[in-house]
């Protein structure tokens, strides 16, 4: 049975931008491995951390959603781990209660992947966003 996971790691700050990207593709050949299927995958760029990490006070944040097999996490703890150009990784289940608030942020990427892919006719309008109705509170 496949389960969806989230997964964010960081790499130190010193490290180039083309090495960061090497780390990401390495992790998403992980996931790939034990037959995990990347949803999204997103570099969210340098940041300051908020503690030193191993003598590093900023870094490159990498994030992913996948779906996958129950084995998949630690096998991906186990590559954080033994990874030279990753500081920190944690991976965790998506609560199968908030994939609907999930599945529309997903579709969306998957949509604007395949605008970019295909480029869209003519004359024929873009989809409207999904929005979000929210509960109105007692006056």
């Amino acid at each position: 049975m496949t389960e969806m996971y989230e997964s964010i790691f960081i790499c130190p700050g010193e490290l180039a931008d083309d090495k960061v990207q090497a780390a990401l593709d390495k992790t998403k050949a992980v996931i790939s491995r034990g037959d995990g299927k990347i949803m999204t995958a997103e570099l969210w760029g340098r940041r300051r951390l908020a503690y030193p990490i191993e003598r590093s006070r900023e870094g490159h944040y990498a994030y992913m959603i996948f779906s996958g097999p129950s084995q998949i996490p630690g096998v991906l703890d186990r590559h954080y781990q033994v990874s030279d150009s990753i500081l920190r990784g944690l991976t965790v289940k998506i609560d199968p209660r908030h994939l609907d608030k999930i599945k529309p942020s997903l579709k969306a990427l998957s949509e604007e992947g395949a605008a970019v892919a295909a480029p869209a006719a003519e004359g024929v309008p873009a989809a409207p966003a999904a929005q979000e109705s929210s509960p109105q509170a007692p006056a």
